[in-house]
């Protein structure tokens, strides 16, 4: 504790320092800066780094003091902090004991504060000893209240109390009237599907009439068409046989020049029209020979 300047003694081995209580103070302020800067403070406790900085933070404002992140500040920190959760267990959690703003000092009777000390042999010396520094410090580790670190003082617990109970008689009603909506919104839309699977597996089995009958008539189209292109192909093939045929019957006509003519008169169906048109064979042989001397 900061007694004519100098604080109470902290650090490790050979580098054990005392504190002066303007560096004390002002590593409470770098403390309560950084615990309102969320980029090195979050609801779990300080980042990484912190001590580095506030290393930083205190040779700026100390110019070659010496402070260094560990040991000292890490020290320091350490003692801040178990002070101020022994503080907390005592006004929070220990009947017999108050806390005074004016003076800053436990207030309680000397034997329950000797069977306080019986169990926290390592906390002592806060006996009749100012300890300035506990509203920063709530400040500070306000956000460890779930696990008991913060000190609050005997007429804001009860405040603070009365606030929780209001806040979640106020909360408690909306939020079961949330999941009960949310429960309803889920049998809701199982209902709906359970209603709406017949009609939708109906239009799912008319769907699919509507695919295999589509593709029931494409196959009967296609079907037909090849049909159509063999009737085709053999009337063709028909027809050239004949045409030979005829050709080859006339007198004097020779192999090349039927198959020549034949090629000729598939290519001019109006003359090949002539040909069966006319009446005899020698009417048909003019044709010939007229068409082979034409396109000789």
């Amino acid at each position: 504790m900061a007694t004519n300047g100098q604080s109470s003694q902290s650090g490790r081995g050979k580098n054990k320092r005392f504190w002066k209580k303007e560096e004390e103070e002002a590593l409470i302020d770098c403390l309560l800066e950084l615990s309102c800067d969320q980029q090195w403070k979050g609801e779990g406790g300080f980042r990484n780094g912190y001590l580095n900085q506030l290393e930083l933070m205190l040779n700026t404002k100390f110019p070659g003091c010496g402070l260094k992140a560990i040991p000292h500040i890490e020290s320091k920190f350490k003692w801040f902090k178990d002070k101020y959760a022994i503080v907390a267990e005592m006004v929070n959690k220990t009947s017999g004991f108050q806390w005074d703003k004016e003076t800053s000092t436990i207030q309680c009777e000397r034997q329950a504060y000797d069977d306080f000390f019986k169990t926290h042999p390592k906390n002592g010396g806060l006996w009749k000893t100012p300890f300035p520094y506990l509203s920063k410090l709530d400040d500070i580790f306000g956000v460890d209240r779930a696990n008991g670190l913060a000190a609050e003082l005997p007429e804001d617990s009860i405040h603070n109390l009365e606030k929780d109970i209001r806040m979640k008689k106020e909360k408690t009603p909306k939020t079961n009237e949330k999941k009960r909506a949310t429960r309803f919104e889920n049998l809701s839309s199982i209902d709906n599907m359970a209603v709406g699977f017949p009609g939708y597996m109906k239009d799912m089995n008319n769907h699919l009439a509507t695919i295999a009958s589509a593709m029931s008539t494409t196959q009967e189209r296609e079907q037909e068409i090849v049909e159509q292109k063999r009737r085709l192909l053999s009337e063709i093939v028909e027809q050239k046989r004949r045409l030979l045929s005829e050709i080859g019957g006339l007198s004097r006509i020779t192999q090349a020049e039927v198959i020549r003519a034949a090629s000729l008169f598939s290519s001019n169906p109006s003359q090949m029209e002539i040909f069966y048109s006319s009446p005899n064979d020698e009417w048909k042989k003019e044709v010939v020979l007229d068409l082979l001397s034409r396109n000789a």
